[in-house]
């Protein structure tokens, strides 16, 4: 009967990580949040703005691909410096990709977390372009289309 226990409090503890893993997002708050804070530049479906503001729709996912990627798109000015708390922008770029680049969002990324959102925020981008066009060579390098998104 012990035995059974010890096995009992394994399997409740595996589910409890298992689903710490998969945050609950809230979509409706999240998709305010876009309409509140990243809508006015990258528009109603993330289709930016050509020449001037990047595309998210259907590829912001891509950067969940190259090495600085994730870091990225936490720490360029828009997230950095969004009004929004660290859980709530967590929340955001988690449903942004889910949302918005599902088909370039890799199935098993790691969610982000308001801990790792903070720490990342911590060191925001001043040189967003070099940055962004490092990232756009890696991914070039593995094949990925960046036609649209190479400004």
């Amino acid at each position: 009967m012990k035995q059974f226990g010890v096995w009992l409090l394994c399997c409740c503890c595996s589910i409890a990580v298992a689903q710490s893993a998969t945050p609950i997002i809230d979509k409706q708050r999240a998709e305010f949040n876009y309409i509140m804070f990243c809508q006015g530049c990258h528009g109603p479906q993330g289709a930016g703005k050509p020449g001037n503001v990047p595309r998210v729709h259907g590829f912001m996912g891509n950067f969940l691909q190259v090495d600085g990627g994730r870091e990225f798109l936490v720490q360029v000015p828009g997230s950095a410096y969004s009004a929004l708390d660290n859980a709530a922008l967590a929340e955001l770029l988690n449903w942004m990709l889910l949302e918005l680049s599902p088909q370039q969002t890799p199935a098993d990324f790691n969610y982000y977390s308001a801990p790792e959102v903070g720490a990342l925020r911590a060191s925001a981008l001043t040189d967003v372009d070099t940055v962004r066009e490092k990232l756009i060579k890696a991914m070039q390098k593995q094949g990925i289309d960046v036609a649209e998104n190479a400004q």
